[in-house]
């Protein structure tokens, strides 16, 4: 029973507040928050022909004069580069801030994803990789999702 509750109070906050992201590999730097839009708890649906939006909340450990966003799927074994276009510039989606960025800056981050209709509809992760002007990491995070079609 005290388990179950420890677990529960662990576990609430992601629920309520949506942070639904795990650690990246190699130690890079998390995110203090991220927010899929519509997803409390992971799997996170992706609908095929919809946008999936993320708001990022990080802090920078440096000073940063360019950003990056690389986005890697990996489904059923395969890893492949997500193509994010012109939603890859991630100096251009800041919220309430703007390049460069001074260290210890706290920064939110507004990241479509288009979902294409011809997607399969399988699971998988997502690694969200924010990288600088030397390609070194700034913030990074995985989320769980599944591709679904419109309800």
């Amino acid at each position: 029973m005290f388990r179950a509750l420890v677990l529960i109070a662990l576990l609430a906050p992601a629920a309520v507040y949506g942070n639904v992201s795990r650690a990246c590999t190699n130690g890079r730097p998390q995110p203090t928050h991220v927010n899929v839009h519509g997803c409390t708890a992971a799997p996170c649906n992706l609908v095929r022909g919809e946008d999936v939006i993320a708001d990022i909340d990080f802090t920078t450990n440096r000073a940063v004069t360019s950003m990056t966003t690389i986005a890697t799927a990996t489904a059923l074994g395969v890893v492949t580069n997500y193509p994010l276009g012109t939603n890859g510039i991630t100096c251009n989606f800041l919220q309430g801030s703007s390049c460069p960025l001074s260290v210890n800056e706290d920064v939110t981050y507004q990241l479509r994803m288009p979902i294409l209709s011809i997607y399969p509809l399988v699971s998988l992760s997502i690694e969200i990789d924010v990288v600088d002007q030397a390609n070194e990491s700034v913030t990074c995070f995985v989320v769980d999702a599944q591709v679904v079609t419109r309800t």
